[in-house]
């Protein structure tokens, strides 16, 4: 199948019924789909005309590798250069893709350390944000080495994040939090920092990273 003149033609949102669609075919089998999808990730890198064809690319594998990192793991390489576009979309899905495959592909992965770091100190928007601090806490749920490495850059980015933005700092130091000691204090510091917070889905997280910590 040929996916270039889908994606080309393809205006919708990042989560539209088009990406979904392909990547679903992809779970099912149909590799030859992920391979283009890698590829036209990195397409025409400096051209914004093809901004929708590498976001929606980049949708299709972001898909793939939540559900099947074995899958992307092995193309890591290959999808690093999206990180350096304009578009916030492709970067962001990017990102989550590196975290979900850490796992399978730790060395690749931490290449994008500096990318997620990049991110939250230019604060290039919310979606780029989380998915940036979501990186770091997949990563460092690897070893207490890489833990030690994300964690000052999770509490930097926790300082001054916004009501929105507080869930996602949560489930990284949820992922990261068993890989630490000394610096958990802190952690639960944040926790109760936040602890009469307005949405229902932050007091579930706050108590159910207490209750990690408290083990």
């Amino acid at each position: 199948m040929e996916i270039f003149e889908l994606l080309k033609d393809n205006k919708g949102t990042i989560s539209s019924a088009l990406g979904k669609e392909l990547a679903q075919k992809v779970l099912d089998g149909n590799l030859v789909i992920l391979d283009e999808a890698i590829k036209l990730s990195t397409y025409e890198i400096g051209s914004k005309k093809s901004k929708n064809i590498r976001a929606g690319a980049a949708k299709i594998v972001e898909i793939a590798a939540e559900k099947r990192p074995e899958l992307v793991a092995p193309y890591l390489d290959k999808l690093m250069p999206a990180l350096t576009v304009d578009e916030p979309q492709t970067k962001w899905m990017i990102l989550r893709t590196m975290g979900f495959c850490a796992e399978k592909n730790p060395k690749e992965a931490e290449k994008a350390f500096e990318y997620a770091v990049k991110c939250l100190d230019n604060k290039q928007g919310l979606c780029l944000s989380s998915s940036a601090v979501l990186y770091l806490g997949d990563l460092g749920a690897l070893s207490k080495e890489y833990a030690k490495k994300v964690f000052p850059i999770i509490e930097k980015a926790s300082i001054d994040a916004s009501v929105n933005e507080v869930d996602w700092i949560l489930e990284a130091y949820m992922k990261v939090a068993d890989n630490l000691h000394k610096e958990q204090s802190k952690i639960a510091k944040y926790a109760y920092e936040n602890i009469n917070a307005p949405k229902k889905s932050t007091q579930k997280r706050i108590d159910k990273l207490l209750k990690m910590i408290s083990k």
